[in-house]
């Protein structure tokens, strides 16, 4: 837990059992019928969720379900941040539903059936053991979207999981403890020509707009490297480079096991993190 810019509050008490699920799922008749959630009563608010298929169609709708506003099969870069929960009854068939937001632009909203929805969930470096497998997770998961963008900026560096841990676990400060690695290169610190508080560098940056729009994140820190002298055509040729790279980007990094429920939860929804941390150094 010693993730940069982590926003975990750390669970007390007793956990608020509602139906223990199997396989992310339950029958209707289990469903407790004052089942609610309230994102200003959670510890940190909106809880993160994305579409567990992004071409099928699955409707947002008004309060009263008469009327369709949304289809998320249109927004497939947007992830759901969802504000309230509670039962409802529809066709005499009870089931939860979900108040959301979509992550590009909250005017998207609505209520949604739980069952088109599963939580936003990413890993840290420090939970993989093979080099190959973190690649994998990087390479395609959902919550990695961020990542694979910023990899793009440096396209002949290579992602390099001990790199990785040691950006997860360095904070403001260059790592230099990795005796397999010299030559870093703090991205996370860069800022724009001329700034001076860190709270304009990349890393708090990405930090505040944790879950918005790829691209426009992405030219913004185009635009920092450049001001440092990292250039298109520098960054093209930076061969000799590793990458590590860890990305939260908005999602929880609690691992699926610790989660009783698939549905939010005012008390074991508590660990949101918004950080992404990049470091780049050549091995010695």
């Amino acid at each position: 837990m010693l993730n940069k810019l982590k926003l975990t509050l750390i669970l007390l008490g007793t956990i608020f059992g509602f139906a223990i699920m199997t396989n992310g799922a339950t029958e209707a008749s289990k469903i407790p019928a004052n089942y609610t959630f309230d994102y200003q009563k959670a510890q940190v608010g909106s809880v993160p969720y994305k579409a567990k298929l992004l071409n099928k169609s699955a409707y947002l709708w008004n309060y009263s379900h008469t009327k369709r506003l949304h289809n998320i099969k249109n927004y497939p870069n947007s992830n759901w941040y969802v504000f309230y929960a509670q039962v409802k009854n529809y066709n005499g068939k009870r089931a939860v539903y979900y108040y959301v937001g979509a992550s590009s632009n909250f005017k998207i909203k609505g209520w949604v059936w739980s069952g088109y929805l599963t939580r936003l969930l990413a890993k840290s470096p420090t939970d993989f053991s093979s080099e190959s497998v973190f690649t994998h997770y990087v390479k395609t998961d959902r919550s990695q979207r961020l990542a694979r963008a910023i990899l793009k900026l440096f396209p002949n560096a290579k992602l390099k999981l001990d790199l990785s841990q040691v950006a997860v676990t360095g904070f403001n400060n260059k790592p230099s403890f990795d005796p397999n690695y010299t030559n870093y290169v703090d991205v996370d610190g860069m800022k724009p020509a001329g700034a001076s508080q860190n709270s304009d560098n990349i890393m708090w940056y990405l930090s505040k707009t944790a879950g918005k729009p790829i691209t426009p994140r992405i030219n913004h820190v185009k635009s920092i490297l450049n001001d440092n002298g990292y250039t298109d055509e520098k960054r093209q040729i930076m061969n000799n480079y590793s990458i590590g790279i860890s990305s939260f980007d908005g999602a929880q990094d609690s691992p699926s096991s610790y989660f009783t429920t698939p549905y939010p939860s005012e008390q074991l929804d508590d660990s949101q993190n918004n950080g992404t941390l990049i470091y780049l150094a050549t091995e010695k």
